[in-house]
């Protein structure tokens, strides 16, 4: 609804137009509330906005081609306050119709989208027209490919927009540019074609090509359509999309790869029929139509055909030839056949026909399996199973090359194979062909599938037969057979123990399908065997580390072949024994060596005798040795005696002669350092004098925790004597003479002027001789006491008057004995026997050495008796008679009576058991001189005897 406000100012705007021109009003609306509409009751008021808009291009004359670009620029400004938006133009006038309307180009609004005219859409959309703002006011117009309907005025035409408050548009200006002229000089539009072929004649089969070219100025930006035309029937429309629209009657040539229409470059077409049949014999022609667009999107279309080429088609016979080749002429059971038959110089589609025959060729034809011409595969009714199972497969790899494969081949599958060809010709026109068979042709292989089970054997080796405890050892399994997934082997190791019960136990078994399977033998205990074996499945081997007497035995290696058949199921075809493989575990060589230097000890009696075992050298850090110490005391040839053993765990075990001469309590053995043991002997005897050596034992754990003795080894000879201490008796041998008178004393010195042992004790003995000679047949033993004190107890019983021997022991080194009342028969020559005696570590006394003194020559001289002599010689009967008065005569007389008395039963009870005075303390007794006239002296010997 228009206000009266705006009514009244659009009158006065009318009526003073010539003073508004160049200008526009703005009529802002005035209310309590703000801006708004224009209605009624509103105030206008009229607002003036200046027009400074202004739209330059240079004017210019431009001459172009066909084909050309165009580039024009066109300046926009404006200085206004207000908001206000542009739209810019360009528009073509016609030179030929300056009246008509100018054609509009393309146009950006005032809201900035592009807008072309309606003939310049379709270019604006390929691109060979734009319009480009390069700045804030310059505005280019672009024209690609330019034609002929593009020549006339091009001007540039800008107006200036403004919203109103009720948001609808309005132009306040609109100007337009300078003119700028264009011609465009046309191109030539005319072409020409042409229909080009090898030859004009062919045969049925060959293949025919024509070629249609167009001769024209830019062909590849013109559209040609293209038509083959055979006897006025198409062939093939190509059009500028190259995309060809094929006859009624060459949709199944060109389905089946006989025909091709393709466009090889812009300004050349193809026309291919392969295998040409005498049918296609005729006129040949080339139609080409260019479709032209005018400006105004409408399309002129201007048509050529090309001179007829006559193509001559000879109906041809067949000349095929066939061969046949096979992957091998020999192959294993198992094993795949491959047949290739090639067939050359053909003209039409091929069947082949696959048929098998014995050797021989006595036998019929068995078809295998047949391909027809469209490559359908048939196979044979008796391959028609193993076909099902993809054990026959023929395919058609070219149209002249055919395979045949027989996977899995069986014994059965040895003799000929036949491969016959047949070719044929295609006649009539569609929907009535006709298959004519034109020719045949076969060849024949001759294929030897040997059997697997002829070439399968199987051999076992090894590079070590024999090995030490500790070492590995390889065992190698051969399986002469190549290896076919078809026809696989499972392998299997048997083991039979060389202390076992004689039979074989699976070690392992390789299954067919490659999985291992152990068996109840178990090698290291199942933690040191290791299996491996070749890709190639021809070498299966056992490992056997740290091999002990468990592995030693014989090894056999057994295979079993299978085949598969075609329906999966596996048959059993071979078996197979390997040699025997003895395998020998051997004890290491043994490095146990024992100081062999012999030596000679010389001990005394109750010393200490030790005895050294040195090891020199051993096998192994671990090794364990038990010691065994022996001693020779026999002749030579007599076994040595067992005095100890010391196990190698450290046990003792006393031998059967140290329990017989009581040395377990002496001997003793020791380790003082890891390879050097010692034997002591405590408190040695002469007994113990003899030959001592140690005998070591050197042990060793095999790979199963077992020990086992590996050596024995001895060392040298100790000689050991255990002598007596060294005689070192000496006596006094001075020889004197002594003259006695008789009924004298005779004191016989028996002195020690040295001796063997502080120990020794003695035993001594008087000798005399009464004769010159020195024979001992004439010595005659007088006094003897033992070394235990006994008297008569030494070497000699003697055989005097007891009662005249008085012995006596003045110091431990000093023996004496007194003869009382020397008679004449006492002359003689006498000297003392000493023998030294010591007491042994078995509490046994033994003599060690006897001496004799000097002889002391005895002189008695003899008296004539008086009566002088007679009484001093009886001291009793002297005091009686001269000192004492009579009246005791009688008291004296009783008690020397009784004296008398006493002393021989005491001399009768010493005499004992051997007849030996005893030795006692002499009772004080008087003793005068021969003149009787000196007092009677009374003297005490310690240790005198009478």
């Amino acid at each position: 609804m228009v206000s009266t406000c705006a009514g009244m100012l659009l009158s006065e705007l009318s009526a003073n137009w010539g003073l508004w021109e160049r200008s526009w009003l703005d009529c802002i609306l005035l209310s309590t509330g703000g801006m708004k509409r224009i209605g009624q009751g509103n105030v206008c008021m009229p607002v003036l906005i200046p027009d400074t808009l202004t739209v330059m291009s240079s004017a210019q004359s431009l001459s172009k081609v066909e084909g050309d670009i165009l580039q024009l620029s066109c300046e926009v400004t404006r200085q206004t306050s207000q908001h206000t938006h542009l739209a810019v133009g360009w528009y073509l006038r016609s030179p030929d119709d300056p009246s008509a309307q100018p054609r509009d180009l393309v146009t950006l609004s005032r809201d900035f989208v592009l807008r072309p005219g309606s003939p310049y859409r379709q270019r604006l959309t390929s691109g060979d027209l734009r319009l480009d703002k390069t700045s804030t006011t310059t505005y280019r117009l672009t024209i690609y490919k330019l034609q002929p309907t593009d020549q006339g005025q091009f001007y540039c035409e800008a107006s200036e927009w403004i919203q109103d408050p009720d948001r609808s548009w309005y132009a306040m200006t609109r100007k337009q540019s300078e003119k700028t002229s264009v011609k465009v000089q046309p191109t030539d539009r005319d072409f020409s074609i042409q229909v080009t072929t090898d030859r004009r004649a062919y045969t049925a089969g060959e293949p025919l090509e024509l070629r249609c070219t167009i001769d024209a100025q830019n062909v590849a930006e013109r559209y040609f359509s293209v038509s083959w035309v055979f006897s006025s029937s198409s062939v093939a429309v190509v059009g500028p999309s190259a995309v060809p629209v094929l006859g009624a009657n060459y949709i199944e040539r060109e389905a089946a790869g006989l025909l091709t229409v393709r466009k090889e470059s812009p300004s050349v077409h193809l026309l291919k029929l392969q295998r040409l049949l005498p049918e296609d014999a005729g006129k040949y022609i080339c139609r080409v139509t260019e479709r032209e667009k005018t400006p105004t999107g409408e399309f002129i279309d201007r048509s050529k055909r090309s001179r007829n080429v006559q193509i001559t088609v000879t109906p041809q016979s067949s000349n095929i030839s066939v061969s046949l080749s096979s992957n091998s002429s020999e192959v294993m059971e198992g094993e795949h056949i491959l047949l290739t038959c090639s067939v050359y110089s053909t003209l039409g589609p091929l069947s082949i026909l696959w048929q098998w025959i014995d050797k021989d060729g006595s036998g019929p034809a068995v078809d295998v399996v047949a391909v027809d011409r469209d490559g359908t595969v048939q196979p044979g009714p008796t391959y028609r199973e193993r076909h099902s199972y993809g054990e026959v497969h023929a395919e058609r790899i070219r149209s002249d090359t055919f395979t045949l494969a027989l996977h899995n081949a069986f014994p059965s599958d040895d003799g000929q194979y036949l491969c016959s060809a047949t070719e044929w010709l295609q006649s009539g026109s569609t929907p009535d062909w006709t298959w004519q068979q034109i020719g045949e042709k076969a060849a024949t292989k001759t294929i030897t599938v040997k059997s697997v089970e002829s070439s399968f054997f199987v051999s076992a080796s090894s590079r070590t037969p024999s090995v030490t405890f500790g070492d590995s050892f390889d065992l190698q399994c051969i399986v002469k057979s190549r290896h076919n997934p078809s026809v696989p082997a499972s392998v299997t190791w048997r083991f039979q123990a060389a202390e076992g019960d004689g039979e074989f136990r699976d070690v392992v078994t390789f299954t067919r399908d490659g999985t291992l399977q152990w068996g109840e033998q178990l090698l290291g205990l199942g933690t040191r065997t290791s299996v491996d074996r070749t890709r190639s499945n021809t070498n299966f081997r056992l490992s056997v580390t740290q091999a002990g007497r468990k592995e030693a035995g014989t090894y056999q290696c057994a295979a079993v072949l299978y085949r598969r058949n075609y329906d999966g199921t596996w048959k059993t075809i071979a078996n197979r024994t390997s040699n025997l493989l003895g395998i020998s575990v051997l004890q290491p060589v043994s490095k146990l060596r024992v100081h062999k230097s012999n030596q000679s000890l010389q001990f005394l009696e109750d010393s200490r005798v030790r005895v050294n075992c040195s090891i020199a050298s051993q096998t192994n850090e671990e090794s364990q040795h038990a010691v065994l110490w022996y001693a020779r005391k026999g002749e030579a040839g007599e076994p040595d005696e067992l005095l100890l053993k010391i196990e190698r765990t450290g046990a003792f075990e006393y031998g059967v002669y140290a329990e017989e001469e009581r040395l377990r309590s002496r001997v003793q053995s020791e380790r003082l350092l890891p390879r050097l043991y010692g034997l002591t002997l405590h408190h040695a005897e002469t007994s113990d004098s003899g030959i001592y050596y140690c005998l070591v034992e050197e042990w060793l754990m095999d790979p199963d925790g077992a020990w086992y003795r590996l050596a024995r080894d001895s060392s040298g000879f100790t000689h050991v004597v255990v002598r007596q201490p060294g005689v070192k008796l000496q006596l006094e041998d001075v020889v004197s003479n002594m003259t006695v008178p008789e009924s004298g004393s005779i004191r016989l010195n028996c002195n020690i002027n040295s001796q063997s042992s502080k120990d020794s004790r003695f035993s001594v003995s008087w000798y005399v001789s009464h004769s010159e000679n020195e024979e001992e047949d004439d010595q005659e033993c007088i006094f003897s006491i033992g070394h235990d004190s006994v008297f008569g107890n030494g070497n000699c019983s003697p055989t005097g008057e007891p009662g005249r021997l008085q012995f006596e022991r003045p110091a431990l080194d000093a023996y004496s004995l007194t003869i009382q009342r020397a008679r004449p028969g006492d002359a003689g020559r006498y000297y003392c026997r000493v023998e030294e005696w010591l007491l042994n570590t078995r509490n046994i006394w033994y003599r060690l050495a006897n001496n004799n003194s000097g002889a002391t020559v005895v002189n008695i001289l003899e008296q004539v008796s008086t009566l002088q002599s007679v009484v001093c010689s009886n001291n009793s009967l002297f005091y009686f008679v001269f000192f004492y008065p009579f009246p005791i005569f009688g008291i004296l007389l009783i008690a020397v009576l009784l004296v008398r008395y006493k002393s021989r039963n005491s001399n009768k009870n010493q005499e004992g058991k051997n007849g030996a005075p005893l030795l006692w303390i002499k009772e004080p007794h008087l003793s005068y001189s021969p003149t009787c006239l000196d007092p009677p002296a009374l003297s005490l010997h310690p240790g005198s005897v009478e």
